[in-house]
């Protein structure tokens, strides 16, 4: 790509770029104004930074970069990566004045690919063939799994110069995960943001009950997977706005095991732990839940501590059978609850620190309301 034709797109505002012009030494020389939104800012601060120290996700990439401003490497993309709530695609290409001339720059250029990400979305949201959505989930976690396998044989070889990689595998994880859950929610007409808060708050009750930070947090990554057996339920009884029958109430059931069946198969930690999640949420205390009865501790912690936030969540929301319950009559049936349908050391720690939980169902409120107003 000729250096000058690519400026010229951007001015004439035929493309969404935002753009960083480094040398080829990789040190930055020019950048858009609005391209901080997807660099480090503290070190956006310092002249001639090094573009890696920009762009985190050119950690381990240097060579290629560098063979790129040799001429020996046509171009680089990343696609697909989420900063500050948009999707991006970031090209790097050798910048020259034409054709003939000699590299004299590398450009970076960064695109926001947000519109395209969410029209896919909603094209899966919209499909309602059972078949179709359980084979995206098997071809992604295909996937999931493909790339780890090759980013752990990098992070072994690079894991003492390139710390970051592991922090982009549990990113990638937890990307996936949260888009295969909102495909399970997507079915029954809820929005994405459910299974996000359902994290948020089961990590905060996980750490309450005394687990580790690690595992609050694992906990808070396989959340959105707890109701991904949906997308084995039929849409006339998943989007059923009466209550249901004893036979559709029968099959509805189903999506716990269902949602256990797809992920158990996964040697992955955190794919083990949704499975976990997914299969054992609708327990109860008692041992009058679903699907095998299970009392007490012999239920899961975490399909306990899903058990509480998923219902607070539920109910305080619409759904297509009810409208949202107030927060006093919320907390009454939680209350009503301890010891029958849940952990009642967990209800303890719910009700005590509720305010806790109220503040970040407000976050995602003033989220979802920033993003109308924007929209």
């Amino acid at each position: 790509m000729h250096i000058q034709e690519v400026l010229n797109a951007i001015y004439e505002r035929r493309h969404r770029y935002e753009y960083i012009v480094a040398d080829k030494k990789l040190q930055c020389i020019e950048f858009s104004d609005n391209v901080i939104k997807y660099i480090d800012v503290q070190q956006a601060s310092q002249m001639y930074t090094d573009i890696v120290k920009l762009i985190p996700e050119f950690i381990g990439l240097e060579s290629e970069l560098l063979q790129i401003g040799e001429g020996t490497k046509k171009s680089l993309e990343i696609p697909f990566v989420y900063k500050n709530d948009a999707y991006i695609t970031i090209s790097v290409q050798a910048g020259r004045k034409n054709k003939f001339e000699a590299i004299e720059t590398i450009v970076v250029l960064f695109e926001d690919v947000t519109d395209f990400v969410k029209m896919q979305q909603k094209s899966i949201q919209d499909r309602n063939d059972k078949e179709l959505l359980v084979l995206e989930l098997e071809k992604a976690n295909k996937m999931l799994t493909k790339y780890n396998k090759d980013i752990t044989k990098l992070v072994e070889k690079e894991v003492e110069k390139n710390t970051h990689l592991t922090n982009e595998i549990i990113v990638t994880q937890r990307e996936v995960i949260a888009t295969m859950g909102a495909i399970g929610e997507t079915r029954s007409k809820e929005t994405g943001d459910h299974v996000l808060r359902v994290g948020e708050y089961a990590k905060v009750l996980a750490l309450m009950a005394g687990l580790s930070s690690e595992e609050a947090e694992e906990l808070r990554m396989a959340a959105p997977m707890h109701d991904i057996g949906k997308v084995g339920i039929r849409d006339a009884i998943l989007n059923k706005p009466g209550k249901l029958t004893e036979e559709e109430f029968k099959i509805m059931k189903q999506h716990s095991l269902l949602g256990y069946e797809m992920l158990s198969g996964s040697q992955q930690k955190l794919l083990q732990t949704a499975a976990i999640v997914a299969y054992e949420h609708h327990e109860k205390w008692d041992g009058s839940g679903y699907p095998r009865g299970l009392k007490g501790e012999n239920i899961h912690i975490y399909g306990r501590i899903i058990a509480i936030v998923d219902v607070f969540d539920a109910l305080g929301h619409d759904r297509v059978y009810k409208k949202a319950w107030p927060l006093d009559k919320i907390l009454e049936y939680i209350q009503a609850g301890s010891a029958k349908q849940f952990d009642p050391f967990l209800v303890e720690h719910f009700l005590k620190n509720i305010q806790v939980f109220t503040d970040i169902q407000t976050r995602y409120k003033n989220k979802e309301k920033s993003m109308m107003k924007n929209s």
